[in-house]
């Protein structure tokens, strides 16, 4: 059975929140969506690394957060919830009719 699965960066909780100084939003832009290209590379080369890949359906693309969706089987996501690099859970599926 495939599931939707979201994976994203583990982080720490930040200390106390700071506002960001005010930059020109391309450069801003242009730098997110390197850093989820970057993430998206990561996880791929996780999938690759652990032979994970045939147990994987379809992989988002890039965007400007980083983040990556799978359609993948639950043996996938138990892995990719033991790595301490991501945060994965699966999606909430819903009958919309």
């Amino acid at each position: 059975m495939w599931i939707e699965t979201i994976v994203m960066p583990r982080e720490e909780p930040a200390a106390e929140y700071r506002p960001a100084p005010q930059r020109d939003r391309s450069a801003a832009h242009a730098a997110a969506c390197a850093m989820g290209e970057q993430f998206r590379d990561t996880v791929l080369s996780y999938l690759q690394t652990h032979a994970l890949m045939d147990s994987v359906k379809w992989v988002s693309a890039p965007g400007s957060i980083p983040l990556v969706t799978l359609h993948c089987t639950s043996g996938v996501l138990e892995q990719l919830q033991r790595e301490p690099r991501f945060e994965a859970g699966r999606s909430l599926t819903f009958s919309a009719y």
